[in-house]
């Protein structure tokens, strides 16, 4: 039976590596569109927003599909534990780009090419936010939004 639990786990995470994916591309594809009209920060904002819509449809129709309720209790625990995912990484970026100094170590690196013109500095910071932030994010989704129902049996009584 323990076996049978970790094997669900791990297609749960690989559907949620999938999902978290496709967030990731919505993210950053509406980020790095709109860097330069409204500043890194409101970019990663608003692609981060996109992204979380994505990922609450796919992931309650796909990824945590038995777990969900689909109730206001679900739906006011994907926000809060997704805007302190967001709230880490613009933290992070911020970390990235005013002490570790990434965004000029990366333009730096690439130099003129045709891949800084791309991904210069800051969208590189973005990136690495976005990498570092989707394990809290799987963990935040799996522990505490779409926990198993058998978990919570005899202390929630929603949905």
């Amino acid at each position: 039976m323990e076996r049978s639990k970790s094997s669900e786990s791990l297609v749960q995470f690989i559907k949620f590596a999938l999902v978290g994916a496709s967030n990731t591309l919505v993210t950053l594809i509406v980020g790095f569109l709109l860097k330069n009209l409204v500043g890194v920060y409101a970019a990663q904002t608003i692609g981060y927003i996109c992204g979380l819509i994505n990922s609450y449809v796919w992931n309650t129709v796909w990824t945590f599909k038995k777990e969900r309720k689909r109730n206001a209790s679900e739906m006011i625990k994907f926000v809060v534990v997704n805007v302190a995912v967001w709230a880490i990484s613009l933290g992070l970026i911020a970390l990235l780009q005013n002490v570790f100094h990434l965004d000029s170590w990366w333009s730096g690196l690439l130099g003129e090419s045709w891949l800084i013109k791309l991904v210069d500095g800051e969208r590189f910071c973005m990136f690495i936010s976005t990498m570092l932030c989707i394990a809290l994010n799987f963990l935040g989704n799996k522990l505490f939004v779409f926990k198993n129902k058998e978990f919570g049996k005899g202390t929630d009584n929603a949905g």
